[in-house]
């Protein structure tokens, strides 16, 4: 059985993960170097998952208030007086079927209640076009719910979901 470990990211994870993400577009959105480095700036919860020792998923979550120019991000502060959004998770190709995705998404839960214990809602947005049927049915099985399908200025179209916390 794989040795799965949850830490935090620090400015020292940001070339990989930045390499992460631009390898799971268009499910993530393509950002610049800067631009991802900007979004560890803004963070309430950033995440590494590593399996046996070696840095393999990540993800990155925020509270409402942050200077983030995401029209998903909007959205949901719109709706939600404070919501936990998650901005983006990806996880390696070759470490999937892990469960990285599962055990990072209860400790952004975690760690996102522990920083703000008035966060009312987890919040994030799965492709719907191009479409992304394994993260749709992922995030049903989290419990998450369909709230709005919506486009974005990017050409995407997205579902909304959220899931109420605890």
């Amino acid at each position: 059985m794989a040795d799965v470990t949850i830490r935090a990211m620090t400015p020292n994870d940001l070339g990989w993960a930045h390499d992460l993400n631009q390898a799971n577009v268009p499910e993530v959105g393509s950002e610049t170097p800067e631009a991802f480095a900007h979004l560890l700036d803004i963070a309430a919860v950033a995440l590494v998952a590593e399996l046996d020792g070696t840095p393999a998923a990540m993800a990155i979550a925020m509270l409402a208030g942050v200077d983030y120019a995401s029209t998903n991000y909007a959205w949901f502060c719109e709706r939600y007086t404070h919501p936990l959004y998650l901005d983006r998770v990806a996880v390696a190709a070759t470490a999937r079927r892990h469960g990285l995705g599962r055990a990072l998404y209860a400790e952004v839960e975690q760690r996102g209640q522990q920083v703000a214990p008035d966060v009312e809602a987890f919040c994030l947005e799965v492709n719907t076009d191009p479409p992304n049927p394994t993260s749709m049915a992922f995030h049903h099985a989290l419990g998450f719910t369909d709230l709005a399908e919506r486009d974005t200025p990017k050409g995407v179209r997205v579902m909304m979901m959220s899931r109420p916390l605890a």
